[in-house]
């Protein structure tokens, strides 16, 4: 070499009666003197004479001696030897070097060898070892990284417990930032590591703060990201922007527009300038809840602060109107953005309106408009894959679903965890629970997570089987896999508890919620108000409405229409009828179910013309009605004789293109025949049986509104919490009533058997079409026979 080797600590002697201290000490000089060299030659060459007699058992050697040598200049030769010689999972290999790389070097390092040491080796040495300040650095930040919060928090607190090394705010900060993205922690989580970072002595920043906030964010756990606002202020600083965005959006996503607007004042009067995310996030609010005009105000305030709508805006508005079914409006809004020519639908808009098709037109409207999609070259995502697979599952095509696995794969895209959440609700719902259960096996196996909204399917299946001792103790067991329970998961088992008439462990799990410090939903609300009024207890659910207002949540027409049916249901339809103008003043949008339960309440306390009265008030306003209209009113026609009033309502059916149901043919029919007028019942029943109109097995809607059972939660694709049928009945119940039915049938027991047949269709049982119109024709010659008889 043109350098001599810079002298060894190795005494000469040691070396002369050792070959191997010798090679040893020989390879680490070489090290050490290229290490002082501007530019190196390469490894290969410069240790050419040694390398054959090098083996494993020297490298850690080698690298521990030139590592402690004063005169290395440059970790960069070390480096470059552990590359040449040692295969990079190999740990003895690695911890010489920890002591004297810089952080620049150790991150790369770090990041590249952690997942290669599944044993968690490293992470035992650098508890048992005190590290360096670099090292300390090094490692948060690289655990952050590779989104191992468990082992960075750990980390974490064993530097704080011994106290002689303190990490930098930057490598602190992203352990919470690793912390805040996991599903899997808990908000105490990021207070202890909050806490450690104190005690380190430490002094937090915005960013620190703003972690804090989004944690508990998202988590849940408003009141306690709004606390840490004091704790912000007592270390001198105040919330910033990114801080009330956070708080804005949480409180928005979970409906509490008062909190937000209180925010948004709080906000202004500290000087704090609203940003384009302030604005975006309040139109996404209000389009959300289907706020259309409050939500162009917004924009038009935007405007006036300076604040172009960009693409982002456009498509929150966009999923609002679809949200809405407006999705004509929806699709003229996307021509608009074309007709501009400055910003250009992108995935985000093509994905929500193909999706507001499958919910609101059909399947090929969506497809023809992703083909479209494809053709611009704006490329298909995961999302638009999901969406595809959640329309044809709502259409009862799983076969295609399950097809779709095979296409995301030609494109180089694999399944997510909402990929096989949609597909196993599917299979929940359609009975098959097998294919889901085999799902989540296949999910696992392709290392993916079951999740919240697993859980919450498994919960709601659990349930939907009666087995609530089981979903009880999934919901109250500890985290594991990822299953952390969420309002959602409590809702869906207090909603069945409260369906079988048990609400004491329903109470009991909304106080658990409450200790977890859950926000409730507006949706979770709904659970409860709605199980409390079905236990008679109308007051205390008056009171929890009350309660959830006061929290700024603003209740929607489920909300309005379980308290309204809940006065109905008790016959006082004058605190009903005040309780419903009374939050007409407060901007509540009457919908068809809400008409339906006040005409409901008015004919079951023989109030027709009153009824009748709200009728043509609501229907010369051009609101909707629908085939539970007719039949509360027909019904309640038939009862007090007025068949023929009746008869031209059911004719005002096809009128208004709506398709009589077999109760409304029921009602019709029985009224007839029980008039006196068989010929005209026999006519109509030929009629029905030709036209085909009734299908081998049918049945008929309850007669309670059937949008109370509709509650909805969370993320782009969760379960149900309420539902009131639990499906249909099981095998069991409805082959009795069938089998009780025919019995009576063909024993000429037809009263009995009309008894039967009207319990059945009260209860939404299927009924054979055979066997219903065999009884119709066998009451209306009884009838004929009857009024010849009279005659």
């Amino acid at each position: 070499m043109d350098t001599p080797p810079f002298s060894s600590a190795s005494p000469a002697g040691a070396a002369a009666s050792d070959p191997d201290s010798a090679l040893v000490s020989s390879v680490a000089d070489a090290l050490v003197s290229a290490s002082r060299l501007p530019a190196p030659p390469p490894m290969p060459t410069l240790l050419a004479a040694y390398l054959p007699r090098l083996t494993t058992s020297h490298h850690p050697r080698v690298l521990s001696l030139a590592a402690s040598n004063p005169g290395l200049a440059s970790p960069e030769p070390l480096l470059a030897y552990r590359s040449l010689v040692s295969p990079p999972s190999c740990l003895p290999s690695l911890l010489p070097l920890l002591p004297v790389l810089p952080y620049r070097h150790l991150f790369p390092l770090l990041l590249s060898f952690v997942p290669l040491d599944p044993l968690r080796h490293l992470h035992r040495h650098l508890l048992g070892n005190l590290p360096s300040t670099s090292l300390a650095d090094a490692a948060l930040s690289a655990y952050s990284r590779l989104r191992l919060p468990h082992l960075a928090a750990q980390l974490l607190h064993s530097i704080r417990r011994r106290s002689h090394v303190r990490p930098s705010l930057q490598a602190a900060n992203a352990v919470l930032s690793a912390l805040a993205r996991s599903s899997s922690t808990s908000p105490q989580a990021s207070l202890d590591a909050f806490r450690s970072l104190i005690a380190l002595r430490l002094h937090p920043n915005h960013y620190t703060f703003n972690l804090l906030v989004h944690t508990h964010c998202s988590k849940g756990t408003l009141a306690d990201a709004l606390a840490t606002l004091s704790t912000m202020q007592g270390f001198g600083l105040s919330p910033d922007a990114v801080t009330y965005n956070t708080l804005l959006h949480a409180h928005c996503r979970k409906g509490m527009l008062g909190e937000a607007r209180a925010l948004l004042a709080r906000m202004k009067k500290e000087g704090i300038a609203p940003t384009q995310s302030t604005y975006n996030t309040l139109v996404s609010a209000y389009a959300r809840l289907g706020w259309i005009k409050q939500a162009t105000k917004v924009v038009e305030a935007m405007t006036a602060n300076c604040f172009e709508p960009d693409l982002w805006t456009y498509n929150v508005l966009t999923a609002g109107l679809c949200q809405a079914g407006k999705v004509d409006e929806a699709f003229k809004l996307k021509h608009e953005m074309e007709r501009l020519g400055t910003l250009f639908p992108d995935v985000v808009t093509y994905n929500t309106l193909a999706d507001a098709c499958f919910k609101w037109r059909c399947s090929s409207d969506a497809l023809k408009l992703l083909e479209e999609m494809r053709e611009k070259g704006v490329k298909a995502t995961l999302v638009t894959h999901n969406i595809v697979i959640k329309g044809l599952c709502k259409d009862g095509e799983l076969e295609e679903a399950l097809g779709c696995l095979k296409k995301m794969a030609e494109e180089g895209l694999a399944p997510d965890v909402i990929t096989y959440n949609t597909l196993i609700d599917a299979y929940c719902k359609a009975g098959n629970a097998a294919k889901a259960y085999a799902l989540m096996d296949e999910m696992v196996g392709r290392g993916l997570k079951l999740d919240t909204f697993t859980l919450n399917t498994v919960l709601y299946n659990l349930c939907k089987e009666k087995r609530y001792e089981e979903a009880q103790g999934l919901l109250q067991s500890p985290a594991q896999r990822g299953f952390v329970p969420d309002e959602v998961s409590y809702g869906t088992v207090m909603a069945a508890y409260f369906k079988e008439y048990n609400p004491e462990p329903a109470l009991h799990l909304w106080d658990a919620m409450i200790e977890r410090k859950l926000t409730p939903s507006i949706s979770t609300y709904n659970t409860l108000i709605k199980g409390l009024c079905r236990m008679g207890r109308l007051k205390e659910a008056i009171g929890k409405l009350n309660e959830l207002m006061e929290k700024g949540l603003v209740p929607d027409e489920t909300t309005y229409n379980i308290i309204i049916h809940a006065y109905c249901k008790e016959g006082d339809l004058e605190n009903a009828f005040q309780f419903h103008n009374k939050m007409v003043e407060n901007s509540f949008k009457p919908d068809v179910v809400t008409c339906n339960t006040l005409m409901n309440g008015l004919c079951q306390q023989g109030k027709l013309d009153k009824a009748l009265k709200l009728f043509e008030s609501w229907v010369e306003k051009g609101k909707k009605v629908d085939v539970i209209t007719y039949n509360t009113l027909i019904q309640a026609m038939c009862k007090d004789g007025d068949v023929d009033t009746a008869l031209q309502f059911f004719s005002d059916l096809e009128v208004r293109e709506l398709q009589p149901d077999a109760f409304t043919y029921n009602v019709v029919l029985s009224a007839l025949s029980e008039a006196g007028r068989p010929e005209e019942a026999q006519n109509m029943l030929d009629k029905l049986a030709e036209s085909g109109k009734l299908s081998q097995s049918f049945s008929s809607p309850l007669l309670k509104p059937p949008s109370l059972d509709k509650t909805e939660s969370v993320k782009d694709l969760q379960v149900k919490t309420e539902d009131e049928t639990g499906g249909n009945p099981q095998d069991s119940i409805l082959e009795d009533y069938t089998k009780r039915l025919n019995e009576l049938c063909t024993g000429g027991q037809l009263k009995e058997a009309k008894a039967i047949l009207d319990e059945m269709l009260q209860k939404g049982m299927s009924v054979d079409s055979s066997t219903y119109i065999s009884l119709m024709e066998g009451l209306i010659k009884r009838q004929k026979r009857l009024t010849h008889a009279a005659g």
